[in-house]
């Protein structure tokens, strides 16, 4: 076994470890009973999760460009769903889904606009993250009890900084462009040099791209901002199933609070990113952060056991359009851009 394997699955055990613990601790009965409570409030916490790869699709088409050349609006939106899916079964670096979105757009945008697509969108989506992460440790200072203890503002205000210099990366990313220059700092690593070299001859497609990114900052700056809107958006609905949850139980929450331990339970999950599926970070992360908000811890844990519940069944609806969606040829009159 591969170190990098061992470490994987050590991880991994680690995580199932946590995760038992705290079902252990809660107990399978309440859990249950929980379950039974929420019943069919599964559905608009199930259905919530569309309208947020709907804003996220409609995002992806902004950086597609404005002529006729690009996929209709369902093959996009079918496309982001099925690329979650992979995405999410591929731990660790969540990027399974991408080279199928460049593939499955292919016949429309050509080979490099799609990959140049895909990365602009990646870039926008993960910018709206970190937005998000920023509003909600902001947000967690006046919401958090007065008894919280001072080493906790301490690491919020530490970690809002660094996602300030963060925010300042991305946006000098698509002004300037990314991709080259990050080829040239790796080239001054020692020992990712070698690995480079096998980049080196891409070097002209990667400053393609790098232009395609950094005009679509400063030619249609509108459609910047809205792509990064939509994007925003669709973490804002998605915050709305931790209200769901925790209102299906008879419990109020309010949706700035809903906001703000979403928001840092996706800091978590980040920090913690090595951990496949993120089990028991999540469940850990989501009862550490109920109780530091003055809720019962065993809200958190139900929270996190119902996401899980959605992440499985949008995972089976991506991995059927997969087999729906298929390889679509481009229209006759688009066919010359299908290189």
């Amino acid at each position: 076994m591969t170190p990098h394997r061992t470490i994987r699955v050590a991880l991994f055990v680690l995580g199932a470890a946590v995760f038992g613990y705290l079902v252990s601790r809660i107990g399978l009965g309440q859990l249950a009973s929980d379950a039974g409570n929420t019943g069919f409030m599964f559905v608009p916490i199930v259905l919530l999760y569309g309208l947020m790869y709907a804003c996220s699709a409609g995002a992806w088409q902004l950086t597609m460009g404005s002529d006729s050349n690009r996929p209709p609006y369902w093959r996009t939106y079918a496309v982001t769903i099925a690329a979650g899916a992979l995405n999410f079964l591929t731990p660790v670096i969540n990027a399974g889904g991408e080279p199928f979105r460049a593939a499955a757009i292919a016949p429309w945008l050509g080979k490099r606009r799609a990959a140049g697509s895909v990365i602009l969108h990646r870039m926008l989506n993960s910018l709206a993250y970190v937005l998000v992460w920023f509003t909600a440790v902001v947000l967690a200072f006046p919401l958090l009890p007065r008894e919280t203890p001072a080493v906790v503002l301490i690491v919020l205000a530490i970690a809002g900084i660094g996602l300030l210099a963060i925010i300042g990366l991305f946006l000098s990313a698509h002004r300037s462009g990314v991709l080259e220059r990050l080829l040239d700092l790796l080239q001054r690593l020692p020992f990712i040099r070698r690995l480079t070299t096998l980049l080196e001859p891409k070097r002209t497609m990667l400053v393609e791209l790098d232009q395609q990114i950094t005009e679509f900052y400063h030619r249609s700056p509108g459609k910047f901002v809205q792509a990064i809107l939509l994007e925003y958006a669709s973490r804002g609905l998605f915050m709305l199933e931790i209200l769901l949850i925790v209102a299906s139980l008879g419990f109020h929450l309010g949706y700035l609070r809903a906001f703000t331990i979403g928001g840092l339970e996706a800091i978590a999950g980040n920090v913690l990113f090595l951990i496949p599926f993120e089990l028991g970070a999540r469940e850990g992360a989501y009862y550490v952060l109920f109780q530091l908000f003055g809720l019962d811890p065993q809200l958190g844990l139900y929270t996190s056991l119902v996401g899980r519940v959605r992440d499985f069944a949008w995972i089976a609806a991506g991995l059927l359009l997969i087999l729906v969606i298929g390889p679509t040829p481009a229209p006759a009159n688009e066919a010359g851009t299908a290189t």
